[in-house]
């Protein structure tokens, strides 16, 4: 027993040091600058949705955006970082199609393996269904909880940055009618009806958002709704929901009335729907497309409202 502790031992603090993926995207937060000026949350619209490399050097700008983040832990993560944003901040609050609707993110089979990451990033008060163990595991015998092919590659010098190659993929080599089919119902009907078919309203997800929005005031931020570029194969497969539309816009003109927030719907913009090459799938931007899109952004809301 001893020699086999020993072993996991010396496995696990090699896995430690020799581990630099950033496959759950958590690495960032180690990096995050002492007083943002720019950032922006959401799912990974979000996360792959802003590159803001042609800013870096004006402005200090941050990406809290992971893959399949809900706005429940957008606003965890903004109240544990709050620190960080100040008076003038502007926040980019990106509202999906999926995002206000379905049924808890407890409820989903994916939430135990996606959860993990965040006791990396943030105190247990802060995190859902908080496991002492878990915890232990993450950030003390991470080697434990990885995935064995992972670890060997690790160890012998041959993982790699997913994310970045992902994220650098081109529409063009995609099928996009089926990832467009895949993408809408995962997004419109996995876990987002109620037994009789109609749409499940989380209110849950909608005060989280709320939530943000009143917080960043409280900070003197300015927080922007918005949501990302999509393309055009994606766009008509939502179509075929003939309420899902009406429903979505209806709800996020209200929020934003009723909240006084400016909210900017770049789904249908005439840059993006056909930019076939900005994109890695029907729904996500790639490196470049981010890249367009964030200096869109810049100089539309940012320069042009005289934020900075």
């Amino acid at each position: 027993m001893l020699l086999v502790s020993a072993v996991v031992g010396l496995i696990n603090v090699a896995y430690i040091k020799m581990d630099v993926s950033d496959n759950d995207d958590t690495n960032k937060f180690a990096t995050m600058p002492a007083h943002i000026q720019i950032c922006n949350f959401g799912s990974s619209h979000g996360l792959y949705g802003f590159n803001y490399e042609d800013f870096d050097d004006r402005y200090e700008c941050f990406n809290f955006g992971l893959a399949s983040q809900y706005l429940s832990y957008d606003y965890r993560l903004l109240k544990y970082y709050q620190r960080h944003i100040r008076k003038g901040t502007i926040v980019f609050l990106p509202v999906s199609y999926f995002s206000l609707f379905g049924k808890s993110e407890e409820e989903g089979k994916e939430f135990l393996a996606k959860n993990k990451r965040y006791y990396k990033v943030l105190s247990k008060e802060f995190i859902k269904e908080y496991d002492v163990f878990l915890d232990f595991g993450v950030n003390v015998c991470p080697s434990l909880l990885a995935n064995p092919i992972d670890v060997i590659k690790t160890l012998i010098g041959k993982s790699s940055n997913s994310r970045e190659k992902t994220w650098k993929q081109n529409a063009t080599e995609v099928n996009l009618k089926k990832d467009a089919e895949k993408a809408c119902k995962r997004h419109l009907s996995t876990d987002k009806l109620d037994d009789t078919g109609h749409r499940i309203l989380n209110q849950e997800e909608l005060t989280a958002l709320c939530d943000m929005i009143k917080l960043c005031r409280e900070k003197g931020a300015i927080p922007i709704l918005i949501t990302t570029p999509l393309l055009d194969a994606y766009l008509k497969e939502v179509e075929k929901d003939q309420t899902f539309f009406a429903e979505f816009y209806s709800l996020m003109n209200e929020i934003a009335e009723e909240t006084g927030t400016e909210y900017y719907d770049y789904a249908f913009d005439a840059r993006f729907v056909k930019r076939y090459d900005w994109f890695m799938n029907s729904d996500h931007l790639n490196k470049e497309g981010a890249r367009q899109f964030v200096d869109i952004l810049i100089k539309e809301i940012v320069y042009s409202k005289g934020y900075y």
